[in-house]
C-alpha cells in the first residue's frame, strides 16, 4: 500500500489531489499531468427506490426533486469545465466573436445608425412641407412624431461617435456604457410622457387634495347651498373638467337658484387647472344620480 507520496516524481501533485487509497499502481498520463481533466469524471446512475403509499410516494417525489436538481447542477459545472478547457486551448471563449467580427458588427451598426438619420431627416422635410400646404394637426402631430424619431437617431450617432474616440483620462474604463444608458434614459423619458398623456386623456380623477379644494371653494360659495352632493374632476386633456352637485331650498325661486349655480360655474372655470365646469342644482339628496357609466359593448 502506497503511504508516501512521491515528491521526486512530476506526477505528485496529481497523486496529492487523488491518492491512491486500494494500493493498486496508478497510472497517470505523461502529457500536462499536473492539470485537472474533467474527461474522465463521470456522474454515477440515479438509484431508483420502491415506495408504497400516499406518503411515501410524496417523499419520494420530493428526494428525485432535489436528485434532479443536484445532477442538474453538476452537469452544469462540467460544462463550464470543458468550456474553460476549450478556452485555454484556443483562446476564446465558445460562442464569442472574433475581433474581425466585432469590427464588422460596429461597422454595420454605424451603416444602420447613418441610414436612418437620412430616412428621418427626407420623411421630416417632407412632413414639413406637408403640413405647411395643408396646415391639418393630423400631419402637423406627425412632424412633430417624425422630429422625435430624428431626435432620438441623433442621440444614437451622438454616442455611438463618442464611444469610438474615448478619452483614457478622464475616462479611464471606456465609453461603452455611454450608448445604452443616453438610450435608457430616453426609452424613460419618452415612455413617462407618454403615460402621462395617457392618464390624461382617458379621464383620470384629480388628486384628493385637489377635490378637496374645491369642496372647500363651492362650500364657502353662498349661504344658500345646505349640501354638496357631488364634486368630480377628471382628466381631458391638460386641465380637468369639473361635475357638481349642490342641493338649494326647495321654494327657492328659478332665478335666484340659477345665479348661485351660474355664478358657480363662473368662479370654477377661472381656477387655471379647470377648462369647463358644470353645476347641477337639486332640491334634494335622496334621488338617484342622473349618470350612469356605460358598458363597453
Amino acid at each position: 500500500m502506497v503511504t508516501d507520496l512521491r515528491t521526486d516524481s512530476s506526477d505528485y501533485r496529481t497523486e496529492l489531489l487523488s491518492p491512491d487509497v486500494t494500493g493498486e499502481a496508478v497510472t497517470m498520463p505523461t502529457e500536462a499531468a499536473w492539470r485537472l481533466n474533467m474527461d474522465g469524471f463521470k456522474l454515477p446512475d440515479r438509484n431508483k427506490d420502491s415506495y408504497f403509499g400516499f406518503g411515501s410516494f410524496v417523499e419520494s417525489l420530493r428526494r428525485q426533486r432535489k436528485i434532479a436538481e443536484y445532477y442538474k447542477r453538476q452537469n452544469k459545472l462540467l460544462k463550464g469545465f470543458n468550456e474553460l478547457d476549450l478556452f485555454s486551448e484556443t483562446g476564446f471563449w465558445p460562442g464569442s466573436l472574433t475581433e474581425d467580427e466585432v469590427n464588422q458588427l460596429a461597422r454595420n451598426e454605424r451603416i444602420a445608425i447613418y441610414a436612418s438619420n437620412v430616412a428621418n431627416l427626407v420623411l421630416f422635410l417632407a412632413k414639413v412641407y406637408a403640413s405647411f400646404e395643408s396646415r391639418s394637426l393630423a400631419v402637423i402631430a406627425s412632424t412633430l412624431d417624425s422630429l422625435l424619431d430624428l431626435l432620438s437617431g441623433f442621440i444614437l450617432w451622438f454616442t455611438s461617435n463618442a464611444m469610438r474616440k474615448p478619452n483614457q483620462y478622464r475616462y479611464p474604463i471606456g465609453k461603452n456604457r455611454m450608448q445604452p444608458v443616453i438610450a435608457l434614459y430616453t426609452m424613460g423619458n419618452w415612455a413617462k410622457t407618454v403615460m402621462e398623456n395617457v392618464w390624461s386623456l382617458i379621464g383620470k380623477t384629480a388628486p384628493a387634495e385637489y377635490l378637496a379644494k374645491l369642496t372647500y371653494l363651492i362650500w364657502n360659495h353662498d349661504k344658500e347651498i345646505q349640501h354638496i352632493e357631488t364634486v368630480r374632476a377628471y382628466t381631458f386633456g391638460c386641465n380637468y373638467f369639473v361635475e357638481v352637485d349642490i342641493v338649494l331650498p326647495g321654494d327657492m325661486s328659478l332665478s335666484h337658484a340659477h345665479n348661485i349655480g351660474e355664478t358657480l360655474q363662473e368662479k370654477l372655470e377661472v381656477l387655471p387647472e379647470v377648462e369647463r365646469a358644470f353645476v347641477h342644482v337639486d332640491f334634494d339628496i335622496t334621488h338617484r344620480p342622473e349618470h350612469k357609466p356605460k358598458l363597453a359593448s
